[in-house]
């Protein structure tokens, strides 16, 4: 079973990669827009009707993003899937 994962606002996510494990990563302040940028498509699927047994199946693409980053001990993946969403509307109303 996997760690829980400690959950905070994406408008949050640069200050949260400075630290990990509740330590100040080596190596200096980390720009998370200059971390190699990745994507993944996943599909969301929904049966129509479920109690039907040949109801047909629906599926929709949901495209995730990632940032690879570099601290002193290696690299790193952060999903930035949402930050990357608020990024886009910053530039489209002029940051404000």
């Amino acid at each position: 079973m996997t760690p829980p994962c400690r959950v905070f606002p994406a408008s949050r996510l640069e200050s949260e990669i400075q630290a990990t494990g509740g330590r100040v990563r080596k190596g200096g302040r980390i720009d998370l827009s200059a971390c190699e940028l990745f994507s993944m498509v996943q599909y969301e699927c929904q049966i129509d009707r479920p109690e039907v047994s040949n109801s047909p199946v629906r599926c929709w693409p949901v495209q995730r993003w990632f940032r690879r980053c570099q601290d002193k001990k290696g690299s790193f993946m952060v999903e930035t899937t949402i930050w990357e969403g608020m990024k886009k509307d910053e530039s489209r109303s002029g940051g404000t």
